[in-house]
């Protein structure tokens, strides 16, 4: 057991990295196996708001639905951006998704500010000035533009997360491209995480009752509510990410099985795509041949199929057996729509 001294020292430390509610900060103790009591953690929050520190202080901050904050305050948190410090931000803000930054450019301009006023002694108007802007941005390709209401949504959806609250969900728009039954509505979940992934944002959820996962664009939430309810998201993550694993991309698996998926592609395309991030559990290796194996523990959706149909004749697909049926049925339609329309 850390006596008080270790104890508050390492909850300060915690404090300086990120702010913390009390839930957030109960979860963290008991992870970490911290022995102390929630009547004793709280007292150690309100007491270290007093302690001299060096580099700044605890303060508190009283946050929507009466919820306290505790976080750090640095004395001397202005330190001078370099050259490069600057040319990161720039590569940030212009980089970022037009689905966010297109709604709230206003917050990126105050942002900005803040910047140019803490940093005046680093030359922070000068290299922003001189530095190409309009030259480095993003071609928002296959990206949804999410209105006003939607940010909205999302603020509301990452506020709950950080609280640990549940949602009940009341409306979830059905999905026109890949039609799946939806759980019968209301229905109680756990929002887990934000994920952006092929130019949209995704909710990921645990249902209460089956810790199901859900995946689903920011843009179908239609009605929903937080909840007084409180849960431990330590307590999830393992399953959620065990469950978030079994899909490649976001879209729903066919059945519950993972299976170990192997592709085979020709030599460029097994160059391109062994540099680059597809699934948690991707391997690669080149064949004496010169073409690369690919291979994953996972589930099959359409959005694998798809993936594995877009490269043609780049791929075959090895194993199993029902990802080589449904590449099948994918080549059958296609041909028959266009011989039909050539007929």
């Amino acid at each position: 057991m850390l006596d008080k001294l270790s104890a508050i020292t390492r909850i300060i430390e915690k404090i300086k990295r990120f702010p913390v509610t009390f839930e957030s900060m109960r979860d963290w103790v008991r992870y970490e196996n911290i022995e102390i009591s929630d009547r004793t953690l709280y007292r150690y929050l309100e007491e270290i708001k007093n302690l001299p520190l060096n580099d700044g202080r605890v303060i508190t901050i009283d946050g929507d639905y009466n919820k306290k904050t505790w976080k750090f305050e640095f004395d001397k948190s202005a330190h001078e951006f370099g050259e490069s410090d600057i040319k990161s931000f720039l590569l940030l803000k212009n980089l970022a998704p037009a689905s966010l930054t297109k709604k709230r450019q206003h917050s990126i301009d105050k942002i900005e500010e803040v910047l140019f006023k803490a940093q005046s002694k680093s030359k922070f108007e000068y290299h922003m000035q001189t530095l190409p802007q309009a030259q480095i941005k993003t071609s928002n390709f296959n990206e949804y533009v999410y209105s006003e209401e939607e940010q909205q949504n999302l603020d509301t959806l990452i506020w709950a997360m950080q609280h640990s609250r549940k949602l009940k969900v009341m409306k979830i728009q059905p999905d026109t491209k890949n039609p799946a039954p939806l759980p019968r509505m209301p229905i109680v979940m756990l929002p887990m995480q934000v994920l952006y992934h092929n130019g949209s944002i995704y909710i990921l959820l645990l249902i209460e009752n089956s810790l199901e996962l859900v995946v689903y664009d920011l843009s179908r939430f239609k009605q929903f509510d937080i909840l007084e309810n409180i849960f431990s998201t330590q307590k999830f993550m393992d399953h959620f990410y065990a469950e978030a694993s079994k899909r490649f991309g976001v879209e729903p698996n066919l059945d519950d099985e993972v299976y170990d998926i192997r592709l085979e592609f020709s030599p460029s395309a097994g160059a391109f795509i062994s540099n680059r991030f597809w699934h948690c559990t991707q391997r690669f290796g080149q064949k004496s041949s010169g073409r690369w194996e690919m291979r994953m523990n996972t589930g099959i959706n359409t959005e694998l199929v798809d993936w594995i149909f877009g490269w043609g004749n780049q791929v075959k697909v090895l194993g199993p057996e029902l990802l080589q049926e449904k590449l099948k049925e994918k080549l059958v339609t296609m041909m028959d729509i266009y011989l039909n329309l050539t007929q």
